[in-house]
């Protein structure tokens, strides 16, 4: 069986090298070490390991901040938060870390984090070959990327048939690993489109949509209302009732264009 790849990430050295040798013990192999957030965001591009252990609190960029920066089908598979704060556990678990470990780790603790990780890892790595068998190979309806033009509709090819998903019934996008999950709000089951988040988002009109959160593109003119999740997380009610998350670095952007741009379909 291929060793588990993991990235460790703390800014204080003498808790990387530990965390580093506790890992190795347990038949992990460590990609890499790195002490600030920007290094683990170019070792996780670089990389693509199976598990992220993160610490929270760095300078210039923190734990959260390095996940924001990643496409979501870019983030590994297992997230472990390590870090000697308990205050930010909801907040961990609110972006769908596997774990919250606190410094310093006891060996029992980092032994159970890394079983679960090997589940998780093997769930993914199934996942996304049920996906490749069910949907099948999808493609973008339109002009060439190096055109002016936005989307007008997207095809799906599912199990044999072509879909037609104009842009104009799009209420929200969701990420989904590999994939995205296109939302009408017609009361019409979501479609899985094989594309990138940062595709999507440079291919559609930016008068009509936002993206609000590294896996939430959203059509401005369907939101209701912004509510409180946490400190740090919010969610935009839309027409349909539906919910989709908006982070607190996309939030000011989303209020500022709701305050001046006319509602459009």
């Amino acid at each position: 069986m291929t060793p588990l790849r993991a990235i460790v990430v703390d800014d204080e050295p003498l808790a990387r090298a530990d965390l580093t040798a506790e890992l190795r013990t347990l038949g992990v192999d460590v990609a890499a070490e790195c002490a600030d957030g920007f290094a683990a965001v170019d070792a996780i591009l670089r990389e693509r390991p199976d598990i992220l252990l993160l610490d929270v609190a760095m300078p210039e960029l923190d734990g959260f901040g390095v996940l924001e920066r990643l496409e979501p089908e870019e983030v590994p598979p297992a997230v472990i938060f390590v870090t000697a704060y308990d205050a930010h556990a909801l907040r961990a678990f609110g972006v769908h870390a596997l774990d919250y470990l606190l410094k310093p780790v006891p060996t029992e603790r980092l032994t159970e984090a890394i079983t679960r990780a090997e589940r998780r890892v093997a769930e993914a790595a199934a996942h996304r070959a049920a996906l490749d068998a069910s949907v099948g190979e999808s493609a973008l309806h339109g002009a060439p990327p190096s055109a002016e033009l936005y989307l007008t509709q997207l095809l799906i090819r599912e199990r044999g048939a072509t879909l037609i998903v104009p842009v104009r019934e799009l209420e929200w996008i969701e990420a989904d690993s590999y994939y995205v999950r296109l939302h009408t709000g017609n009361g019409s089951r979501p479609r899985l489109l094989r594309e990138r988040m940062s595709v999507l988002e440079a291919r559609l009109d930016p008068a009509q949509f936002l993206r609000t959160h590294r896996s939430a593109i959203v059509r401005t003119s369907s939101v209701r209302a912004i509510r409180p999740v946490t400190r740090y997380e919010h969610r935009i009610v839309l027409a349909s009732g539906a919910e989709a998350p908006l982070s607190r670095e996309r939030r000011p952007r989303l209020e500022a264009l709701l305050a001046t741009t006319a509602p459009r379909r």
